[in-house]
């Protein structure tokens, strides 16, 4: 019996009228449709799986850190008590001075959802997402709904340049 119409014939894979004006009058069966999507996401699947190896040279260490040292400002860039966000060769980070000649360099990525940090008036490095904020001195949470600081990576001064790693 042919389930698409009740009728006693056998289906041959043809679609019944009725279907094929569900599925806008061209032809595509719901079927034909499920399966089509169900390729898709197979072959998506497939194309995932033959990325990276994870050998591959990255800008970044999993925790966002350059995976080298990376020089991404100048000392006189940083005000004292201040923040800015740093950005070279595909990494971005929050670099703080908090006193004078004391650097830090923290992760750009908000722990409450993932959101990138604004350096605020570079005085404050805060989510614009939820609003939390963190401090200049060790990435802790000082207010908003992220429960975590923020990941400090290491910094050196060479020559006048902070870099990072």
């Amino acid at each position: 019996m042919c389930t698409p119409c009740g009728c006693q014939k056998e289906n041959k894979g043809t679609p019944a009228p009725a279907e094929q004006a569900e599925a806008g009058g061209r032809g595509l069966t719901r079927r034909q449709a499920v399966a089509g999507t169900a390729g898709l996401g197979a072959g998506a699947a497939l194309l995932t799986a033959c990325g990276s190896s994870g050998e591959s040279e990255s800008l970044t260490a999993n925790d966002g850190r350059p995976a080298q040292a990376t020089d991404m400002a100048a000392v006189t860039d940083v005000p004292v008590g201040g923040v800015i966000q740093a950005n070279n060769d595909g990494v971005t980070v929050m670099i703080t001075q908090p006193t004078e000649g004391t650097f830090h360099a923290f992760s750009s990525v908000c722990t409450h959802q993932g959101c990138q940090l604004n350096a605020q008036k570079e005085k404050t490095m805060t989510c614009p997402c939820h609003a939390s904020v963190f401090s200049l001195e060790d990435g802790s949470v000082q207010g908003g709904p992220a429960e975590t600081a923020l990941p400090e990576f290491t910094v050196e001064v060479k020559d006048g340049r902070i870099w990072v790693s």
